[in-house]
């Protein structure tokens, strides 16, 4: 990449500005569609979460809160619209710890006047924070939390040192600008073929539930059966779930009736972080995804096929040059001055056809593992558990996330739908693998 392009790319990822009212933000690459497709059921909301081993007391999260809010500033922030695209602008509340509801990532509108962009919840022994994604990823909220108790421990009287892990930031000095940056802009590649288009995927059939409810199915596991079963398969922990993912939605479409089975390509969207790729300290959105697919017409796969399928597919495409494919398109489209000069009001049903015709209507699933985080030591040593719950999805109805923590692997499925076929046929399918699970749902009728 030449330096005039170099120069390009970096005015181009500056996301923060100042005008006479005061500090503003553009939205990252991944975030301009999202004002036009959320919905009440489809928040795009988030969770990453921590269950310590002893009750939140709520005072002292407050105080930490508080603390990291001024530190994380630019996820302090609401919605607002302008005549050719939304932006961001600073919340003017504090930002206050609520109880943590049965059902999580709901009730919540980033388009309401008024609504901070992420939220911080706590319930007996757990410390959730939810974020929208028009704020961060999976890394950037981890970030967050990560700090966040820290902080907290720090309140409780103990000793957590900044260098004790990577993420942890100095709470009284100011922001890097690069924590802000859109990192899609900075390595956009230029002149890059796009990806191929795909075909409508099969999506799970069937009524939703109720406005306010996201069901959440947790198998609780131990991580070394889980990972030498993996070993047996001669793939990824990550590739042998999705390939028990995968197997699990071939087996409800061959259950169905042959109205239902229009349908006859299964894609699963595996997010990747970019930031093993591309350096940057940014903790807005940096992750793009692969889809690893069947093809029904022909024919039922075993799941060592489907396993084995699923590892070459990712290993193809599970590189920088491969990646820098969506980011052309994705940034490029963004770019485009004719776009750019379209008012919002004209904008926004053309984005919510794009978001449909590249995004949703395209897959079948999603599978997310946030591998196995690090903590401070200090505090890792009061952590109990991990969790992670992916923004609920009305149209394609589950999407499965993994964390893994001190021996366990807690693989989650948010759902929208009134069905819970996949998650059986999923947990039965890991059972007669030989996998010890326990299963937990926050919906007492489910």
């Amino acid at each position: 990449m030449d330096d005039k392009v170099t120069r390009k790319n970096a005015r181009k990822a500056r996301t923060r500005y100042q005008d006479g009212l005061g500090d503003w933000y553009t939205l990252d690459n991944a975030a301009m569609i999202m004002p036009a497709v959320v919905s009440p059921r489809d928040t795009l909301l988030f969770r990453v979460s921590a269950t310590l081993d002893a009750p939140v007391r709520i005072a002292a999260l407050q105080a930490a809160l508080d603390r990291c809010a001024a530190r994380f500033h630019y996820f302090v922030v609401e919605l607002r619209k302008g005549a050719f695209g939304h932006y961001l602008e600073p919340h003017g509340s504090r930002v206050l710890v609520e109880a943590d509801p049965p059902s999580p990532c709901q009730d919540f509108d980033m388009r309401r006047p008024g609504t901070c962009l992420f939220r911080v919840k706590a319930r007996e022994s757990r410390i959730a924070c939810e974020f929208s994604h028009v704020l961060t990823d999976g890394t950037g909220g981890m970030r967050f939390l990560k700090n966040l108790l820290a902080e907290y421990y720090r309140q409780l009287g103990e000793e957590v040192p900044l260098d004790s892990d990577p993420d942890l930031l100095d709470l009284d000095a100011p922001a890097d600008p690069e924590e802000t940056e859109d990192a899609y802009n900075r390595y956009f590649p230029g002149s890059y073929p796009h990806p191929d288009h795909e075909r409508p995927a099969f999506r799970i059939p069937g009524p939703d539930l109720p406005v306010g409810q996201y069901r959440i199915i947790t198998g609780v596991m131990d991580l070394e059966p889980a990972l030498a079963l993996a070993k047996s398969y001669k793939v990824s922990l990550t590739e042998l779930m999705t390939g028990v993912y995968m197997e699990s939605l071939q087996g409800l479409w061959l259950g169905l009736p042959k109205a239902l089975r229009r349908r006859t390509r299964l894609s699963i969207e595996v997010p990747v972080n970019m930031r093993q790729f591309h350096p940057t300290r940014t903790n807005r959105n940096f992750s793009l995804f692969v889809h690893v697919q069947q093809d029904l017409r022909l024919g039922r796969r075993e799941l060592s096929d489907i396993v084995s399928k699923i590892h070459h597919q990712m290993r193809c495409e599970i590189d920088a040059p491969s990646m820098a494919r969506h980011i052309a398109r994705n940034v490029g489209g963004g770019r485009n001055l004719a776009v750019r000069v379209l008012p919002l009001f004209i904008k926004s049903p053309f984005m919510r056809i794009l978001y449909s015709y590249y995004g949703e209507n395209i897959i079948s699933g999603v599978m997310s593992n946030l591998g196995s985080p690090s903590f401070s030591p200090a505090v890792a040593a009061h952590i109990e558990r991990l969790d992670m719950i992916a923004a609920p999805a009305r149209t394609i109805k589950t999407k499965a996330t993994m964390v893994s923590w001190k021996g366990k692997l807690y693989l989650t499925f948010g759902g929208m739908g009134q069905t819970r076929e996949v998650e059986r046929l999923f947990f039965q399918r890991l059972a007669s693998l030989g996998l010890a699970v326990r299963i937990e749902c926050n919906l007492e009728d489910s």
